[in-house]
């Protein structure tokens, strides 16, 4: 067995882990590290949610905004295709119109070709529908109305020559209208 010294050597042992010990302060500057590390997440992680708040409202906004900006611009769009297909079809008509002229150019210079020079036309109608000419004139006598109806009938172009009427006129001149076809290959 323990001696009796040992014995008490023992239980004072025990007792004075029995018996509390005050804990050590932190020190001063520790205190306020922990605190300032706190207050520093606090003040992160509100300005997070803040941040967030103004980034979701800056989005909204942005969408509305392009909203805005499509809608304007698809009235601008449609106003301008509006106004494209107008364009387009007036070109389109007018390529019609263009595709129905006819090149009356042609018969003016064939016209110029087969005119006797001592022949005067005075008054000319040409239907384009029928491709029918009636030409009224005059000359001199009935001699180079002779001769022009001799040209007119050997170009290939003209057919179906008639001298409708015939008259004298004042100072002796010959009075005519002619009637004929052209050949529609004229005008292409």
């Amino acid at each position: 067995m323990p001696s009796l010294s040992e014995w008490h050597y023992e239980v004072f042992n025990n007792m004075v882990e029995i018996i509390p010990k005050p804990t050590p302060k932190p020190p001063f500057w520790s205190n306020i590290l922990l605190y300032f590390s706190l207050g520093l997440l606090l003040l992160t992680i509100l300005t997070y949610f803040i941040c967030d708040s103004f980034l979701k409202k800056l989005e909204t906004n942005q969408a509305n905004l392009e909203k805005a900006l499509i809608q304007v611009r698809t009235a601008e769009k449609i106003a301008l295709e509006r106004e494209v297909f107008d364009y387009q079809k007036k070109i389109g008509d007018f390529a019609q119109l263009v595709k129905r002229q006819k090149n009356t150019s042609k018969f003016f210079d064939l016209l110029q070709k087969i005119c006797h020079p001592k022949v005067w036309f005075s008054r000319l109608s040409l239907s384009l529908e029928d491709f029918q000419v009636e030409i009224s004139g005059e000359t001199e006598t009935f001699q180079i109305l002779g001769q022009q109806l001799l040209i007119l009938k050997k170009e290939p172009l003209i057919k179906n020559l008639n001298l409708s009427k015939i008259a004298i006129g004042e100072k002796g001149k010959v009075n005519f209208t002619l009637n004929f076809t052209l050949d529609p290959e004229i005008f292409k």
